[in-house]
């Protein structure tokens, strides 16, 4: 009987619709590996697939919503797989099988299954390494699939070879996080801080330049605390920079208070490191960062600014920044408009303030109106991309002056 569900599951098209970050972006490709492994077919379209895998993000509520408006399409189509009651496998020919994977998972775990009567599958971060296993079990038992354990994921899952972009892979160094700002959800969905060995991460990145996949991007919700039996970020990335056959090297994300002027200096010895810094600021007022739980100053983060910039010749510089948070006043706000005047932020992204739960500003009055909230992000994605604009053409301008 077991061979026989897996002749069937390994026959099935699987479609996987990713939302959120690069994080997400990097288990959507560890998922498809693993699946492809085992002989399923994927597909671009949903309408073709038998399986529909949605890995999710819980970090603002507008990206949960949009998960449930896409999950809520199929509400309409046959009920799902568990409530089925059909004699056979084979009277079921037509059946999506769907599954909601990722931080929403973590986040809802068997609520899902109550909110959406039409999900079949609900897997959390952590648990991703069993994808297969419970997409199995969903055929064999006809009943609701739940895995959203905390616990450190197998490391062969990244060794599969399976790279979306066949010049750039995403390289995860570390899983979860614990800085615990006090707006973010991620801790409570991925889990504690969990470094990668160094030596996994050589070999994967060995794997993916043997395949002539040569830019590297490393990923962690904080890189700069990295760190494995006396290996820091900085040795790390030392390290993988001197893999023959890389071309170039990036990374995601550093936090203002654990990034080091030696990271700076590196940048500018290693050719292969792009000369590019991703530093969320999040807001310019030292009260309000000091309700995210950030760890840093105002005038610390520009301090650091100075130095990325004085080091780096021509290094670009992008950020994130949260507008409306609790109890952020206008003077609070004009703070931060003139911090991004003032840094001349490359690119940034820009967010409304929305409640995470489990969060410690959740317990926080979400006291500035939505209009309030909707203004203010107006108006700095507008200085924003004034700025964006300004550098643009003069650097346009520079390039038109060579000789």
């Amino acid at each position: 009987m077991q061979s026989a569900v897996k002749q069937e599951v390994t026959t099935k098209k699987v479609f996987i619709r990713t939302l959120g970050c690069q994080m997400n972006a990097r288990d959507s490709e560890v998922v498809k590996g693993l699946l492809l492994a085992e002989g399923y077919k994927l597909v671009d379209d949903a309408k073709a697939a038998d399986i529909v895998l949605f890995n999710t993000c819980s970090v603002r509520q507008h990206a949960e919503d949009k998960v449930w408006s896409q999950i809520g399409k199929y509400g309409k189509a046959p009920t799902r797989f568990a409530d089925a009651n059909l004699s056979s496998r084979g009277d079921y020919p037509n059946k999506k099988i769907i599954g909601v994977i990722g931080c929403m998972a973590q986040n809802y775990k068997d609520e899902i299954f109550k909110r959406a009567p039409v999900v079949d599958i609900v897997c959390g971060p952590s648990n991703i390494d069993n994808i297969v296993l419970y997409l199995r079990e969903a055929l064999r038992s006809k009943k609701p699939v739940l895995g959203a354990d905390e616990k450190k994921r197998k490391d062969d899952i990244y060794h599969t070879g399976f790279y979306e972009d066949k010049l750039h892979a995403y390289v995860v160094i570390s899983e979860g996080c614990d800085n615990f700002c006090s707006y973010c959800v991620v801790p409570y969905v991925r889990g504690r801080l969990r470094h990668r060995e160094h030596g996994k991460i050589l070999k994967e990145v060995k794997q993916a330049v043997s395949q002539g996949v040569a830019n590297i991007t490393l990923l962690g919700q904080n890189v700069s605390s990295y760190t494995d039996n006396g290996i820091d970020f900085v040795e790390l990335l030392e390290m993988v920079s001197d893999i023959p056959g890389v071309k170039s090297l990036t990374f995601f994300t550093s936090h203002p208070k654990n990034t080091r002027q030696e990271l700076f200096k590196l940048m500018v010895q290693t050719p292969v490191i792009k000369k590019q810094l991703h530093l969320p600021v999040q807001s310019g007022s030292d009260r309000v960062l000091k309700d995210m739980s950030r760890g840093y100053t105002v005038k610390k983060y520009l301090e650091m600014v100075d130095q990325y910039r004085s080091l780096v010749y021509n290094g670009k510089l992008s950020t994130d920044v949260i507008v409306g948070f609790p109890k952020e006043t206008e003077k609070d706000f004009e703070m931060t408009l003139s911090l991004v005047r003032k840094v001349k932020f490359d690119s940034a992204y820009i967010f409304k303030y929305s409640p995470r739960p489990n969060t410690k500003a959740a317990i926080y009055k979400d006291d500035v109106l939505p209009e309030i909230k909707q203004r203010r992000h107006a108006e700095l994605l507008n200085l924003q991309k004034e700025i964006s604009k300004s550098k643009s053409e003069c650097k346009s301008q520079d390039k038109e002056g060579k000789v």
